[in-house]
This record gives structure tokens, C-alpha cells and sequence, in this order.
């Protein structure tokens, strides 16, 4: 989901909301404790995060050009880790609206 959602998605502002969403429904779904979570969610994200951005850079490098490709390498540690952030906070947050709904349930 994280590589569809960056290489689909040509606009850069809606990103970060989509990766949130991801990470809420990922939260949903796993059913684990909420320290097995957040770390495969950190896993997951970091992984999703560096095969997105290395995809995306050669679409850019073809596109653009090698400057162009430069000037984005030169902010793409930031770029993974923010989205790995924002991956990891909506598994908490869909962690906490499963564990809502199951104990609403009952």
C-alpha cells in the first residue's frame, strides 16, 4: 500500500494524510499487542518508505533529469523518516480504534 499510495499519487501534499490512513487501517487490522505494532509498523513503513523513494527516483531521473533527481536525493532521509513517523502514529491510532470497537462490542 505504501508504494501505490507514493507512486500513484503524483501531488506531494496528499501523501502524508494517505500514509496516515494506511497506518490506521494497518493498525485495524493486525491484531497483535501494541509493542509488536508499532515495531512492525516501523519495519513496514521503513522498508515501503525506501523501495517508494528509490522507485520514484528513477521516474524522476528519467523525467526531469539528473539535477532535478540530486535535489530530491538531498531531502529524502528526512522524507522517509517523516513518513515512517506519520506510518507509526496511525498503527497507534488504529490500534486504539480496534481496541475500541472490540471492547464496545462485548
Amino acid at each position: 500500500m505504501i508504494i501505490a499510495c507514493s507512486l500513484l499519487t503524483g501531488d506531494t501534499t496528499i501523501i502524508l494524510p494517505i500514509l496516515l490512513f494506511i497506518g490506521i487501517i494497518t493498525g485495524i487490522m493486525k491484531k497483535n499487542p501494541l509493542n509488536e505494532s508499532i515495531l512492525t509498523a516501523l519495519i513496514a513503513f521503513v522498508i515501503g518508505s525506501i523501495i517508494a523513494f528509490i522507485i520514484s527516483l528513477i521516474t524522476i531521473y528519467y523525467t526531469y533529469g539528473g539535477l532535478y533527481a540530486i535535489a530530491v536525493m538531498q531531502y529524502s532521509l528526512f522524507s522517509i523518516i517523516l513518513y515512517t513517523i506519520v506510518g507509526c502514529i496511525g498503527d497507534v491510532i488504529g490500534y486504539y480504534i480496534f481496541t475500541e470497537l472490540k471492547y464496545n462490542k462485548e
